[in-house]
């Protein structure tokens, strides 16, 4: 990996390679300090934009592995896909997503997946509802959780996304490539994603934990994938440090 990333600052010149990314022992050791002001929040040279109320969180975001997991995760937001993170249970992909939506201000919605999940509980149903004559039932169509957030331009952590069925990657196929829309024939609209709306999946690996398939090539390349590395002993050591001084 060092070794690529030499041969990459080699192809950029000079006055642009300090201007626009640093030294290169930043770059590679992951030793980026966080950077947070009004308008962005980021590690050199990736930002984002703050949403409306940002946090102050009690998440170590510096510790050595920490920092390099989520410069990974600002690196793939730049682009205008989804992210998609994978590692073992329990390395902290949800915690990172949650801490990082906490301090840029974003809501972030967590729907659990299983084989049970069908679409209708994430985009919504006609449910019955109280009032109107005549004794008849009366129903009225419920936003699902998905299409609430898509809709408020809230950010969305699908978790456990290879425990899901056939039936709702399928669904959630316009959401995640270039069309960025849901279209429901119940209500024949169509809702287009906001540009604050922004799409996080989180799996382990297959062979870890039951019920877990492999999903197609076809639908993992609508996700900018992001490996999740496990804390080590330094990590651990730091955070309890920042924790109690």
């Amino acid at each position: 990996r060092d070794e690529c990333y030499a041969f990459l600052l080699q192809m950029i010149p000079e006055d642009e390679r300090v201007a626009n990314l640093g030294s290169t022992t930043e770059l590679i050791s992951g030793a980026q300090k966080v950077t947070t002001s009004a308008t962005a929040f980021g590690m050199h040279p990736f930002h984002i934009p703050m949403g409306p109320e940002p946090e102050v969180s009690s998440f170590s975001m510096t510790a050595p592995t920490t920092s390099q997991n989520l410069v990974r995760v600002l690196r793939g937001l730049q682009l205008k896909r989804p992210i998609l993170l994978e590692g073992s249970p329990g390395v902290g992909k949800t915690t990172l997503i949650q801490a990082l939506a906490s301090v840029t201000g974003h809501r972030l919605v967590r729907i659990n997946l299983s084989d049970q999940t069908d679409m209708m509980d994430l985009l919504g149903t006609d449910l019955p509802v109280d009032g109107g004559g005549g004794g008849g039932a009366q129903f009225a169509w419920s936003d699902g959780v998905f299409l609430s957030a898509l809709k408020a331009g809230d950010w969305v952590l699908l978790d456990e996304l290879n425990l899901a069925s056939q039936s709702v990657l399928e669904g959630l196929n316009a959401c995640l490539d270039h069309r960025a829309e849901v279209y429901l024939p119940e209500l024949g609209q169509t809702f287009a994603c906001p540009p604050s709306f922004r799409i996080f999946a989180a799996q382990n690996p297959l062979h870890q934990g039951g019920g877990r398939k492999g999903l197609p090539a076809s639908f993992l390349n609508r996700f900018t994938s992001v490996r999740v590395e496990e804390l080590n002993a330094d990590d651990l050591l730091f955070i309890a440090l920042a924790a109690y001084p």
